[in-house]
Parts: C-alpha cells; structure tokens; sequence
C-alpha cells in the first residue's frame, strides 16, 4: 500500500471543520443522547467501538443548559473520550482522567492533531514491515486461555493469530513515530475482537458460536488492520486540521488525579453505573495483547484503581460522608434480601461505590470556579428486586455536601436484567449540580 492510496479521493475534505460541531455529527440521528447508537459511526468515534458511550450531543446540550461561558472542562473518567473529543471541536479546553492505559490512548489517538504525511508514513512502515519473529514470552503470565492450545481444549486467539499481533504491536512500539503511537495501537486493538474466537459485550466474553469450526488466518489481522488504517486517515483528513480546544489526558486512579488538576468552569462525566460489570475486564483482550498488562499484578492493580462498580475484586468496604435518606431506605432494602443475592458483597459494594462517586464530585467542587457545574451521567441499577436509584442518591449526598442540584434530566429508562423481567425500569438521568 502507498501513501496516496491511503487517502480518501476528495483530499479537500478538511474544509469542513470550518463548519464546526454541527457538521462532524451530522448524521447522527436522535438516538437516546446516553446511548452510542448513531454516533458510533461519527470520524473518530468509529475507531474503536464501545458500547458504554455517550453522545456528543449530550456534551453539547449539557454545554448550552449550564448558561455559562465555558473555556475549560474536567472529565475525570474519561472512557471513549466524548467529552474530550466534543470541547475539542467547541474550542473547550479538557482535562480528562482515565485509568485504564488503553482507553487514555484512545483519548490520545482521538484528540490529537496529526500530519498525514508523517502517519502514512508509519501506516505503510507496520503494514508492510517483513514478517518477524514475535516474542510470545510477553504472554507467559497471560490467562492460559488467551492462546492456543488454551484450556481444556479452549482459547481466544489461534497460535498463529497471536504471533501477528504481538509481531504488528512490537513494530509499532519499536519503529513508529512517538506522537503516532497511541493511534496504531488503537488500531491494533480495533481489530482485536474481530479475529478471536469471542465476543464481548458489557458483561464479560463469551465464546462465539461454532468458534471451533472457525478459522481465522493469520494474514485476516494485517488486513483488518489495513482498513482500520483507511479509515483513520480519511476522518484526519476531513476533521483532523487543528481544533481549537486543547485536551491534556491524565492516567491514573480519578480519586487520586482530581485534586491536582487545574480549576476549570465546570466538569462532565459519567462514572461506571453500580451494575456489578468489571470494566477492566471488558477490555482484558486490549490490555494483555498489546503490552498494557504483563502479569496477574499488573492486572489485579488496574482494578484496585477503579471505582467500586463489581464484586469481581474483594476490597474493604467504605460508606460515604454525607447522608441520603434514598441510600438508607435501599440498603435496608438490600439487607432484607441479601440471602437471595446472587453475590454476598452486593451491598458491600454499593455502599462503597457511591463513598467512591462522593469522592470524585467534591474533589471536582475543589477544582470548579464558584458558579460553575458539575454535570454527572449516571443509571441506576437493581439487586434482588430493590432499585438502587443512583440520580436521586447523588443529587441527596450533593445537596448535603453543599451542592444544590441544579437539574435532574431523564434520558431514558435502562432494561433491568432477564432475571428480574427484561422490563426497561432503571432511570437514567444527567444530575447538574451547582458548585
């Protein structure tokens, strides 16, 4: 593959950014603003795709509801990158926060300005670097099932699919330009999925059907990752001229990071909801495959850094400080029926989960200028047929905390689990607080 063949044939398509937000997501369609439907789709959202995201229209609306001017943002669970990524068109300046070191580099790959001459360069140079001999020791504290011969007759990636992307990984650690980096790692990750005998959804993995009658060569990963390169290199050179708004990503534990970060005029995020979903697990493939993980500790300490959302890891448990009289009623609730819990720690965790959320919103009221807003997207969930409404319980421990709810904006009504009824009954809501 050349240069030139990887652009797309309009090469005056960067004109557009001069049209602004409205034209990037264009097409976007009135999907629910807390949903990723449509927007998955959108130049630079489609480089990876994540079923836990946001619209960038929900940033935008949350934008013009504070009433304020905005110049500067924190997001301090950063996920897909959408709250960077839209202030970044709106020449909004963004500090984001994100612990897991493959999502930071997507929010890297995503906000960075690019020349596309220097990233074709790199492009072709992993493409069509020689065949080389990958150091599968890399995987040797590796969960046994993430190359063949696997377990029991079970694994992820065939020996030979493995070998391909540790090699494509190595290459571009080794030889790709710095700035460039994250991007073809993301990539990389991209097609992941795709070539492994598993899918993944918000609640872990599981084996494609028939996987073992599936083959998968090993030259399908360099091709999936031609087009991925395609892909990325039309949507930088349609949108990807300098954008005004400046994104600075900072990788760690948001309990920790917020306090040193700049103040800024308000914050918008959305934290990991209390649905018992380990989020680090769900991009486990990512993690291991591409040099992010090299042992079980390196694992283990990952999750430790992430917000009490799973019972998946044994912590010590904490309350929060401030007081809601929705918090007590629903662990009381919980109590009552925890013999039937499928988890014993079911309360111990949704306890701590919002002691974790107090944390992070009145480390954000020490980093907001008075007047500001702090802007939290958050469902709720439900054990043993007790709703934990988390909009309400936030809004509660806030107003105690000193933090007036401003507004509470409903975004659709979220499914309960197959095993309570499959009906849509847990509130999504946007909680606007004031600082």
């Amino acid at each position: 593959m050349t240069i030139d063949s990887m652009r797309p044939p309009d090469r005056n398509e960067g004109f557009a950014l001069r049209h602004g937000f409205g034209t990037w997501i264009k097409g976007h369609g009135e999907a629910a603003l807390s949903s990723n439907v449509g927007s998955a789709d959108l130049a630079f959202q489609r480089w990876f795709r994540f079923k836990e995201a946001y619209s960038p229209r929900l940033v935008a609306e949350v934008l013009d509801d504070i009433g304020l001017p905005v110049t500067r943002v924190i997001d301090p669970t950063g996920g897909s990158g959408t709250t960077a990524l839209t202030c970044s068109f709106l020449g909004i300046d963004c500090d984001t926060v994100e612990v897991n070191p493959f999502l930071a580099d997507v929010i890297e790959a995503k906000t960075r300005t690019y020349s596309t001459e220097e990233l074709a360069q790199d492009m072709v140079l992993v493409l069509g670097a020689p065949s080389r001999k990958a150091d599968m020791s890399r995987l040797a504290l590796a969960p046994k099932t993430l190359v063949e011969p696997g377990i029991g007759g079970r694994w992820v990636y065939g020996f030979q699919v493995a070998e391909r992307i540790l090699a494509l990984a190595a290459t571009i650690e080794d030889a790709v330009r710095p700035h460039n980096r994250p991007l073809l790692k993301v990539l990389l990750g991209s097609v992941l999925r795709d070539v492994s005998n598993v899918v993944v959804n918000g609640k872990g993995r599981k084996y494609r059907s028939g996987w073992e009658k599936r083959t998968v060569p090993a030259a399908e990963v360099t091709d999936r990752l031609r087009e991925a390169c395609k892909i990325a290199i039309h949507d930088i050179v349609r949108f990807g001229v300098p954008r005004r708004g400046e994104t600075r990503v900072h990788r760690g534990d948001a309990r920790k990071v917020i306090p040193s970060l700049p103040r800024a005029d308000c914050a918008i995020f959305s934290p990991p909801y209390p649905n018992s979903f380990d989020y680090t697990d769900i991009y486990n493939l990512e993690l291991w495959m591409l040099g992010y993980l090299a042992s079980p500790a390196d694992n283990k300490a990952l999750r430790l850094a992430t917000m009490h959302s799973h019972v998946q890891l044994n912590r010590p448990a904490r309350d929060p400080a401030n007081a809601s009289e929705s918090l007590a009623r629903t662990m009381h609730g919980i109590e009552r029926v925890k013999a039937i819990l499928w988890h014993r720690d079911i309360p111990a965790m949704l306890r701590s989960y919002f002691a974790d959320l107090e944390t992070m919103v009145l480390s954000l009221q020490e980093r907001i200028d008075p007047g500001g807003a702090i802007a939290v997207v958050v469902g709720g969930s439900s054990y043993g047929g007790i709703e934990v409404d988390a909009p309400c319980i936030l809004s509660e421990m806030a107003a105690q905390a000193g933090l007036p709810t401003v507004t509470r904006r409903k975004l659709r009504d979220m499914r309960l689990s197959a095993q309570q009824g499959g009906r849509h009954g847990l509130a999504e809501e946007v909680v606007v607080l004031r600082a």
